[in-house]
C-alpha cells in the first residue's frame, strides 16, 4: 500500500535553528507516575536534527560515548510496534531506530499517549553510523508536542462510508466505523486496516493508526479519499480499465471509543467467488467485504506460504494478499481443505499487461460446519461451474466436441448430475452420439446460436442457456513460421500453426507448423481461449526482445499476439524443426554464443533434469550428471517446474529451447517436454 506523509507547515519554525535550550516537563508524556530521566531542574541542550546528523556522521559505526538529546519533527513512522521513525528538521531527515518511553521501559506500541506525524519530539540516545548511515539508535522519548490538533477538520466532510467509497477522487472526508481487519507489512508491522460501518467498509492505509488500534473498537478518522495503484502496474491497469484500489490515505485519528463492537454485517452481499471474480473493473467492488462459503487452501512455497480462497468446485480463485511471505496468514491453516464462512474483500487488482487479477484479505473466517446444498443448488452449481464452462464463446471452426453428460464434486458433495444438452439453433449446432460419446458440431456460419442445458439431479431438474458465436473463418494469406523468423523485427505477422507447450515466467505459448518454432507473447485474457494442440491463426509483430542489442541478439518472438481464428483441435505438431543430431555438450556448449539467434531452435538431448533447493528460492537445471547444473531452466519461483519433480535426478530425453528474455549472459533454456521413456510430460505452463 502507499506510503503516507502527512504535511505540517508548522516545521517552519525550526528552519535555521541551530541549537534549542528548554527544560523538560511532563507535558503529554506516557504515565504520570513515570520518572524523569534527569533532574527536571537541569537545563538541557537539545541538538537540532542536522547536528545530530553531522555528529553521526563524525563518530562512526563506534557510535557517541554517552546518549544526545535531539529535537526534531516526525516526518513518518514506519513501524508503530516499535516506533522507527524519522524525524527532520526541514534541512535534514535522520533514522531512528525505535523509540521507548522515557524511561526506557515501555515500547512504542504500549505507550498511553505516543507521538504522530507532524509532532514534535524530543529524544534522547546513541547517535552512530549503521551501514555507512546516520541514525539514532533506540532513543527515550523525553516528551513530545502534539500537533495533530492543528488539522483543519472544516475542510473534511462527515459522512458514511459507503458516500466516503462514491466521492470524488481527493475528496477529504470522516468516516466513522468499526475496525475489522488489520493489514500488515513486512515484519508484521501494522500498516493499515479495514473500517466498516452500517452501510459499507473502506481500507485505510495508515501504518500509525494501525498500529495504535485493534480489531473491534469504533474509530472515528479524517482522510483522503483515493483510487491507489502501485506505480509499476499504472500503465497494465489503464489498459485493462483497473481504476484502482478504493481507500482513505493522508489518515488522522480523532477518536477512537473504548469497548470491543462487532462491525454491522446486515449490508454485506452473499455471492460467490466466481462472480467476485468476474465482476468488471467499470465496476469498482475494490476493499469492499462480500460473504461468500469457499474454501482455504495453503500452498507451501520455498521460503514463503500462499494461501488461497478458491469458490467450490476448488479451481475458480485467488491468492490472499500478502507483505510478509504469507506470515500474516497462518491462522488459516486449522481451515485448510475445508468449507469456509468467508468475510473477505478485494483489496486490490493485480495489472500486468497480459490482465489483472483480485487479491483478497479474509476479513472473518469460520469453518461451515452446516453446510449444505439443496438438490436444485446443486444441479444449478453443475450447469454453472462445469457444462457451461466447456463452451468457448466464438468457434471459428467446427470443434468437434465431446460434451460431458455426468458431474461430481468431491467437495460438496455429489456425484451423478445428468445433463443433456439441446440446440435452439439446429442449423447451426448438433450434438450427435458418436461412438458412445456425445459431440458437438457446428455448420459454417457468421452469426449467434444458443444452447439449452439441462441438469437433473435426484428427480430435480434445472435449466441453463449458453449462447455462442458461430463464426467461421478462412484466412488464406498467412506466413510460414520460418518465413516470421526471418521477417524484419517490427514486421506485422499472420502466422498459422499448432499451440505446442507454454512458456515459463512469460504470458504465451511456442507455436509450431512444422517449419519452424517460435514463441508467441499475448494477453492472460486471450490464453484462456486456447489450449494446447489447437491450430490457431494469430496476427502480432516478429520482434527481437533485448536491452543490449550490442552484446546479445535476445529473445526471437511474436508480440501483441491475437488471435485471428482458433481451428481448435488436440493437434499433434511436427519434430521437424527440432535438433536432434547435437550432444548435450555440444549444446551447452552454445550458451555463451549470444550472438547467435539461438532462442528459435528446439534441441532434443538425453540429460538429467536437477533441483536444487536454498532457504528462498528453488531452481531447476539441466545437465550431463545426477547433480551438475549446465543449463539453468528459466523461470520465476521453482514451482512453474513442479510438474516434473518426478524426474528429477532421472537421465530422461528432453527438448527444450534457448530463451534469453531478460537479455542476461548465457542462454536459459525451458522446457518443451520430457520423457523417461515412458511417461511424456508436456510443458502446459499457462494451460493448466
Amino acid at each position: 500500500m502507499k506510503k503516507v506523509i502527512l504535511s505540517f507547515c508548522f516545521v517552519l519554525f525550526l528552519l535555521g535553528l541551530v541549537a534549542c535550550t528548554m527544560e523538560p516537563s511532563n507535558q503529554n508524556s506516557q504515565k504520570e507516575d513515570q520518572n524523569d530521566i534527569v533532574d527536571p531542574t537541569e537545563e538541557i541542550t537539545y541538538l537540532t536534527v542536522t547536528e545530530a546528523y553531522n555528529m553521526a556522521m563524525s563518530v562512526g559505526s563506534e557510535g557517541t560515548a554517552e546518549r544526545q538529546y535531539v529535537m526534531g519533527i516526525v516526518k513518518n513512522i514506519s513501524n508503530a510496534n516499535y516506533g522507527e521513525m524519522y524525524i527532520t528538521d526541514g534541512t535534514t531527515d535522520l533514522y531512528v531506530y525505535g523509540v521507548y518511553s522515557d524511561n526506557g521501559l515501555l515500547h512504542f506500541n504500549e505507550m498511553a499517549n505516543k507521538p504522530a506525524s507532524g509532532d514534535e519530539v524530543y529524544l534522547y540516545g546513541i547517535l552512530k553510523l549503521y551501514n555507512d548511515k546516520p541514525e539514532m539508535g533506540a532513543s527515550w522519548l523525553q516528551r513530545f508536542v502534539s500537533h495533530q490538533g492543528e488539522i483543519d477538520y472544516s475542510s473534511y466532510n462527515e459522512m458514511s462510508i459507503l458516500d466516503a467509497r462514491n466521492s470524488e477522487v481527493d475528496s477529504k472526508v470522516t468516516v466513522e466505523g468499526v475496525v475489522a481487519k488489520i493489514t500488515y507489512a513486512n515484519g508484521m508491522n501494522p500498516n493499515g486496516f479495514f473500517l466498516v460501518d452500517d452501510t459499507s467498509s473502506i481500507y485505510v492505509y495508515s501504518n500509525e493508526i494501525a498500529g495504535g488500534v485493534s480489531v473491534g473498537q469504533k474509530i472515528k478518522v479524517a482522510g483522503t479519499k483515493t483510487l491507489y495503484i502501485l506505480e509499476s502496474e499504472q500503465a497494465p491497469a489503464a489498459i485493462h480499465g483497473y481504476q484502482g484500489s478504493i481507500q482513505l490515505q493522508d489518515a488522522a485519528l480523532i477518536s477512537k471509543a473504548e469497548g470491543t463492537y462487532e462491525f454491522n454485517k446486515e449490508w454485506i452481499e452473499t455471492t460467490t467467488v466466481k462472480q467476485i471474480l468476474e465482476t468488471p473493473m467499470s465496476n469498482n467492488i475494490t476493499t469492499k467485504i462480500f460473504k461468500v462459503n469457499a474454501i482455504v487452501k495453503e500452498v507451501p512455497g520455498v521460503g514463503f506460504t500462499n494461501f488461497y480462497v478458491n469458490d467450490l468446485d476448488d479451481e475458480t480463485g485467488s491468492y490472499c494478499y500478502s507483505l510478509c511471505n504469507g506470515g500474516d496468514y497462518t491462522y488459516l491453516r486449522p481451515f485448510d481443505g475445508k468449507i469456509c464462512e468467508v468475510y473477505l474483500a478485494a483489496i486490490n487488482c493485480k495489472a500486468t499487461t497480459s490482465g489483472t487479477i483480485y487479491r483478497f484479505v479474509p476479513i472473518l473466517v469460520s469453518e461451515a460446519t452446516d453446510f449444505s446444498m439443496s438438490d436444485e443448488e446443486i444441479a444449478e452449481f453443475a450447469l454453472e461451474y462445469y457444462a457451461k464452462a466447456q463452451f468457448l464463446a466464438e468457434y471459428n471452426s467446427d470443434p468437434k466436441l465431446e460434451v460431458a453428460t455426468s458431474f461430481s464434486n468431491e467437495v460438496i458433495p455429489f456425484s451423478g448430475v445428468s445433463v443433456s444438452y439441446t440446440s435452439l439453433n439446429p442449423d447451426l449446432v448438433s450434438f450427435d452420439n458418436e461412438e458412445g460419446k456425445l459431440v458437438m458440431h457446428l455448420a459454417e456460419a457468421n452469426e449467434n446460436a444458443k444452447i439449452k442445458m439441462e441438469a437433473t439431479y435426484n428427480g430435480v431438474t434445472v435449466q441453463k442457456e449458453v449462447e455462442i458465436f458461430v463464426n467461421f473463418k478462412t484466412i488464406s494469406d498467412t506466413m510460414t513460421v520460418a518465413e516470421v523468423i526471418a521477417a524484419e523485427d517490427g514486421t506485422e505477422v499472420v502466422v498459422k500453426g499448432i499451440v505446442m507447450s507454454g512458456t515459463v515466467n512469460q504470458t504465451g505459448f511456442y507455436l509450431n507448423d512444422g517449419t519452424g518454432v517460435i514463441a508467441v507473447l499475448t494477453t492472460s485474457d486471450i490464453l484462456a481461449t486456447i489450449a494446447l494442440g489447437n491450430e490457431i491463426v494469430i496476427k502480432g509483430v516478429k520482434n527481437h526482445k533485448t536491452t543490449r542489442p550490442d552484446t546479445m541478439v535476445g529473445q526471437i518472438y511474436i508480440q501483441d499476439a491475437t488471435v485471428e481464428a482458433n481451428l481448435l483441435g488436440n493437434h499433434e505438431y511436427s519434430e521437424t524443426p527440432f535438433i536432434t543430431n547435437l550432444s548435450f555438450q555440444e549444446i551447452v556448449a552454445k550458451l555463451n554464443d549470444l550472438m547467435v539467434d539461438q532462442t528459435t531452435n528446439v534441441f532434443v538431448a538425453t540429460c538429467y533434469i536437477n533441483k536444487v533447493e536454498g532457504g528462498f528460492s528453488t531452481n531447476f537445471y539441466l545437465s550431463s550428471t545426477p547433480s551438475g547444473q549446465d543449463i539453468y531452466l528459466y523461470a520465476g519461483s521453482g514451482s512453474q517446474y513442479s510438474i516434473y519433480n518426478e524426474m528429477v535426478g532421472k537421465e530422461v530425453t528432453v527438448a527444450f529451447a534457448f530463451v534469453n528474455w531478460n537479455s542476461k549472459s548465457p542462454y536459459r533454456a525451458c522446457i518443451v517436454y520430457a520423457t523417461d521413456g515412458e511417461t511424456l510430460i508436456l510443458n502446459n505452463y499457462n494451460f493448466r
